[in-house]
């Protein structure tokens, strides 16, 4: 039976932006492997407008709900599986802004496009901080909580903040020299600190819940995707802020020629690892369909946006330093994205008309 539309926005899930994520993101995959694909600049603008249009539509339902069902919304904050997707909507602001970084220049002006990434950069950026803090201090405040919930999806409220230097990097070169320009860099450098150490302490965590406890429920196994995308963010990161980090502290030369080798060399061992998480979440993957087959939910828009991650990784290294590797990698994953996108976005589709999707 089909729920009416004040029950639809009262149990909106939290990770419907996923999919905004898993979509915009697909710009930049495509951006950095443009030589290599036909009508690149068409498929750009393709995915960069439906992820708007998703968003917009998803938006909706999931601020109504803030202020006619509030305490559904803090009931999902509270829970130790549905709060961590909260973040998915400001990570989706910072996500579109970078597609906009790549695509936006085929059909806006430079005074437009800037101001409106600065606006994406800073309120995504608000967002990510406000979901962070709030979660880790209900998590804090708990009595307990076990771990045998523990999944992939914990990284997400944390390892969001790796998100942010992307394009804040990018917008201190453009503003370089001014004050804000200065602001978008050092707030960046502090949101890298603040995500690569909580990485750390949450992947251990979690770590620990794969090896001590059995297969997470069936709806759950594509979280282990999310695993993907950290490190594959770091790549991108050691790589794209030297030249920020250049121009902010007027190294000479000699100097940048030393650093940029340096974040190369850092940039392929992130790489390394992400390479490594995304074979072992193929694997399991297989391994759990089997034991257990994995029912369509919402969760399988895990399977896009840190593969995705990892294929723009790919596409980072691969200019960096060349080598056919990299290309031949970058662009079977990019296939295999297409289809697995495809298959995801079909099944939501024929749900969502259904009803399906909003039941239970």
């Amino acid at each position: 039976m089909s729920k009416s539309k004040s029950e639809i926005i009262r149990t909106f899930a939290p990770g419907w932006f996923a999919s905004v994520m898993g979509t915009a993101v697909a710009v930049i995959a495509i951006y950095v492997f443009q030589d290599h694909i036909p009508f690149a600049e068409f498929w750009q603008l393709f995915f960069l407008s439906l992820s708007v249009l998703m968003f917009v539509i998803i938006f909706i339902p999931w601020i109504l709900r803030w202020f006619l069902h509030f305490d559904q919304v803090k009931a999902d904050l509270h829970h130790p599986v549905f709060a961590a997707f909260y973040p998915t909507m400001p990570i989706s602001l910072i996500i579109i802004g970078l597609a906009l970084e790549k695509a936006g220049h085929l059909f806006l002006p430079e005074e437009i496009l800037l101001p409106t990434l600065q606006f994406l950069w800073l309120t995504g950026t608000a967002g990510i901080a406000y979901f962070a803090l709030t979660i880790l201090n209900i998590n804090f405040m708990k009595p307990g909580v076990d771990l045998k919930i523990a999944n992939m999806g914990w990284l997400i409220p944390p390892v969001s903040a790796l998100i942010v230097p992307i394009l804040g990097g990018s917008l201190s070169v453009e503003y370089a020299g001014t004050t804000l320009g200065n602001i978008n860099l050092v707030a960046s450098l502090i949101f890298l600190g603040v995500g690569s150490l909580l990485f750390i302490f949450v992947m251990g965590a979690v770590f620990t819940r794969y090896i001590s406890h059995s297969l997470l429920p069936a709806h759950l196994a594509p979280t282990i995707w999310i695993g993907i995308a950290p490190t594959a963010i770091l790549t991108i990161i050691s790589v794209k802020l030297t030249h920020p980090l250049i121009i902010f502290f007027n190294a000479s030369s000699e100097v940048a020629e030393v650093f940029g080798i340096i974040s190369k060399a850092i940039g392929v061992g992130f790489w390394g690892f992400a390479f490594f998480w995304l074979i072992l979440a193929i694997s399991m993957t297989v391994k759990h369909h089997k034991k257990i087959e994995i029912p369509f939910a919402m969760s399988w828009w895990a399977f896009t946006f840190p593969l995705e991650s990892f294929i723009v990784s790919t596409g980072v290294i691969y200019k960096a330093i060349g080598g056919s590797f990299f290309l031949v990698i970058g662009l079977t994953a990019l296939v295999a994205f297409f289809v697995i996108w495809g298959t995801v976005l079909v099944k939501t589709i024929k749900r969502v008309i259904s009803g399906e999707i909003f039941e239970g």
